[in-house]
């Protein structure tokens, strides 16, 4: 970014609108002393800049929200907002009686000059709630919530990204493949949270050159069908929900429906003032809406994960169309004052209406309200939270694991020479 001498003028947004140059990376480097009385002040100066150009445009959003109104698009197949309105009230059900499962691993590779090792776990917990704030917890496939765990060695040689893919394909394969365990094990399963996106890994692995890769991707590809048959054929709700994320994909369809309603000296007049569609830019999606959104209210809900739309045309994979749901769709739900709103995946059977697609939102903000609100500065439903707690790898886990992997190689004469980044004598 250039910086710049002179202070922001409201009046001429157009031309004091931060540069996205990046004039300093053409620089050498500074001194620590530069750095302290100059550089970091201007820095600072900078985004403070920034932070009042998004003040005033979400002041203006949030005046105009009434003169926003997305109904006459609605009936474009194309146009991904699927709501009329840019922000709905959401109410906290009572759920008692409900049956919550939510599942998450983790994993961790050591990396040496000739293998990797990778140790993976995955946890299940479901929740029965008697009332709102008391529960009864299972977990699975292990009683005690921690011992379900799976090591394996990538003995080929592979760059370093391929063989993140594929233990990242293993991660998901597990945690996907134990739901599927738990449905047919549980018959009274109401709603499932995934950890993360409720829609199959990058898509881009689909046309990876490495045989194994697209190997591990089809068994993906058919245990996430699965999945989701199961939870059709048993009426089980099934979402995602992201913790963080940098998407910027719900403030560029406001940003391209702005322009479509057409801001003049009539209407939507605050938007010609300033030049939104560059002050946009700023933004990504939780930044946004942690801003627009009040406690218990949830964003409209839009279509998301476009690339499965691109792989159907291209007819790589002729089968995918049978393999997912026609319609996935997020939004952002702001369960608690302090945190920033979670992003929340659905998918829709093939035959639906998006009334039925907003009534369905509705219905999961108002089950996910009252289990996300205890803590006020973290709003992740208690399950995902339970989940994460149990399948994160604590560092005696992995030691003992490996530790006891290099003892048996030691016994046989074979010994393991670490990269040199982990084995440097200073």
């Amino acid at each position: 970014m250039t910086i710049r001498n002179n202070p922001l003028n409201y009046s001429n947004l157009e031309s004091q609108l931060p540069s996205n140059t990046f004039s300093r990376s053409i620089v050498s480097g500074f001194t620590k002393e530069q750095l302290l009385l100059i550089n970091l002040k201007d820095l600072a100066r900078e985004y403070i800049e920034i932070e009042q150009l998004k003040q005033k445009f979400t002041k203006i959003l949030l005046s105009n929200l009434e003169s926003l109104d997305f109904k006459e698009f609605l009936r474009y197949p194309n146009y991904d907002i699927k709501e009329s309105v840019l922000k709905r009230d959401g109410t906290a059900s009572n759920i008692r009686g409900l049956n919550v499962v939510s599942v998450d691993g983790s994993s961790v590779v050591k990396k040496f000059m000739n293998v990797d090792f990778s140790f993976l776990k995955a946890i299940a917990v479901k929740y029965y709630f008697y009332k709102n704030q008391s529960s009864k917890i299972e977990y699975f496939p292990d009683i005690t919530g921690f011992n379900n765990y799976n090591v394996q060695g990538t003995y080929l040689n592979r760059e370093d990204n391929t063989v993140d893919a594929q233990i990242s394909m293993d991660m998901t394969f597990m945690e996907i493949n134990l739901l599927n365990k738990l449905i047919e094990k549980k018959s009274d399963i109401d709603l499932i949270i995934i950890d993360g996106s409720v829609v199959i890994m990058p898509i881009n692995l689909i046309f990876a050159k490495d045989s194994e890769i697209s190997k591990k991707y089809d068994k993906l590809l058919k245990e996430y069908k699965k999945l989701y048959s199961n939870c059709i054929e048993r009426g089980i709700i099934l979402i995602g929900s992201i913790k963080d994320t940098r998407t910027s994909a719900l403030t560029n369809l406001l940003r391209s429906s702005i322009q479509m309603l057409k801001p003049n000296t009539t209407k939507l007049t605050d938007f010609i003032k300033i030049n939104y569609r560059q002050i946009m830019d700023y933004f990504c999606d939780l930044d946004l809406f942690n801003r627009v959104l009040k406690k218990y209210e949830r964003s409209c809900i839009f279509n998301c994960k476009k690339d499965l739309d691109k792989i159907r045309d291209t007819g790589i994979k002729k089968e995918i169309p049978y393999y997912f749901p026609q319609s996935f769709y997020a939004f952002y739900l702001k369960t608690a004052i302090h945190d920033t709103p979670c992003r929340i995946e659905f998918f829709m059977n093939d035959k639906h209406s998006l009334k039925e697609a907003s009534e369905k939102a509705d219905l999961i903000s108002s089950i996910l309200l009252p289990i996300s609100s205890l803590n006020e500065f973290y709003g992740l439903p208690i399950p995902q939270i339970e989940a994460h707690r149990r399948a994160v790898f604590k560092p005696q886990e992995v030691n003992l694991l490996l530790n006891n992997l290099l003892r048996t190689l030691s016994s046989y004469g074979v010994s393991l020479l670490e990269k040199r980044r982990t084995r440097r004598p200073f």
